[in-house]
């Protein structure tokens, strides 16, 4: 049977994963809604309205079977359920299973029910409480990490290594997001992300890939939604695969024990520490930018999997993994993270855009401009990171647009 697959968000992310599933012999007709003008220029099918009422409307008419939300958003509504009560299958977790992302704390509960290793922390309801709790912590003995408990478009964690900066992401993230909040502690080594497909308590790995939050190299610049990643890891051993395995696996049993089936992609942020692997956060999705590194360099048919999820037949599994590496760098707006961004700028694109996938861009008078604050991004498959990253920057070379900004050390 060949499937009729619609891919729901506009980003990079939504473009890498409809130019994988793109290739699937399984597929029979793809859309991206909304999709962006890059995608279009790229000869993918776009759907502008992404409206929950427009959604099941256009799958209804044009017979879709399988919708494959990319951002959280789509997650916590109830869209998931309209489309099932339409017939149409949809590969995402339930708005309450979406609590692992959206809620900081129902992450933790899962995680502490499930015996898995992750920071101590505490909970913040108001500006008191918060004071209140700066003042006990010892910042001698190293600094805290405070995060806004619901969806923050990845900007709702502050690294705080003295008061003064803790007491000023207090009332920063209070304003932005209110409270609750989290306050933890900080811990030590180097991040990376850990994708699997999951059903039920089968999951099939999907890799590793690490990315570059912060706007420029300096660690205490703007967070912004990531300017770049690479994939795999070359930091972990066998032993931070198994415990990559057991976080997974554990995590998805404690929500079938609880009644719940988990199905769609599980992203796990973790950190490897002196003491091993811990979890810093779960995102009911792929990563952007990291799966713009990681889907090219997968050795499986993503779209045969999410079929085998939907009939009850995913069987876990390793890394399906090519041996290559993959390095994708970000091209933003002058001025992003901030509001205040130079947009409207005409982009010049070489005749050849392999490996480029389109995010922030709009089409005006035939002209693809730049209209958000991650506009496109380049990735490259090599024997060697330092081969990918090579190529991947000299994709991006080939692009211009007035204001153009990347980091100069992605994959380094």
């Amino acid at each position: 049977m060949k499937y009729r697959v619609l891919i729901l968000g506009q980003g990079g992310r939504e473009h890498a994963l409809a130019e994988h599933l793109a290739a699937s012999p399984l597929l029979d007709s793809l859309w991206v809604c909304p999709g962006n003008a890059g995608m279009s220029l790229r000869g993918l099918s776009c759907v502008a309205d992404d409206g929950a009422d427009a959604v099941v409307a256009f799958c209804q008419q044009n017979r879709v079977h399988i919708v494959v939300p990319g951002p959280e958003a789509y997650m916590v509504t109830d869209l998931k359920a309209r489309l099932h009560a339409a017939g149409v299958y949809c590969f995402a977790p339930t708005p309450h299973l979406a609590q692992l992302e959206s809620s900081k704390r129902f992450a933790k509960g899962i995680l502490r029910e499930a015996g898995l290793p992750t920071a101590r922390a505490e909970q913040i309801d108001d500006l008191a409480t918060g004071r209140r709790a700066l003042a006990a912590h010892d910042f001698a003995r190293g600094g805290i990490v405070l995060k806004a408990d619901g969806l923050a478009a990845g900007k709702g964690v502050v690294v705080c290594p003295d008061r003064g900066r803790a007491e000023q992401a207090l009332h920063a993230l209070a304003a932005a997001h209110g409270f609750p909040m989290l306050l933890e502690e900080e811990l030590a080594g180097p991040e990376l992300s850990a994708f699997a497909l999951c059903a039920g308590d089968a999951f099939c790995l999907l890799g590793t890939a690490c990315d570059y939050k912060r706007i420029s190299p300096d660690p205490y610049s703007a967070n912004t939604g990531g300017m770049g990643a690479y994939s795999p890891c070359d930091f972990i051993d066998d032993a931070d695969w198994r415990a990559i395995n057991r976080i997974f696996a554990r995590t998805l049993q404690v929500l079938g024990a609880q009644g719940q089936r988990y199905e769609g992609f599980l992203f796990a942020g973790l950190m490897k520490t002196a003491t091993g692997i811990q979890v810093l956060e779960f995102n009911v999705r792929l990563g952007d930018p990291e799966a713009q590194a990681l889907l090219p360099r997968l050795g499986c048919d993503l779209l045969a999997l999410i079929v085998q999820a939907r009939d009850g037949q995913l069987q876990t599994a390793a890394p399906a993994e090519r041996a290559e590496c993959a390095v994708h760098v970000v091209a933003a707006s002058q001025g992003y993270p901030q509001a205040d961004m130079l947009l409207g700028q005409a982009i010049t694109l070489p005749p050849d855009l392999t490996g480029i996938t389109f995010a922030g861009v709009s089409s005006r008078q035939g002209q693809l401009v730049n209209s958000g604050g991650r506009v496109l991004g380049a990735a490259a498959l090599a024997p060697s990171r330092a081969r990918a990253r090579a190529r991947a920057y000299e994709r991006l070379g080939a692009i211009t647009f007035n204001g153009m900004y990347c980091r100069p050390d992605i994959g380094q």
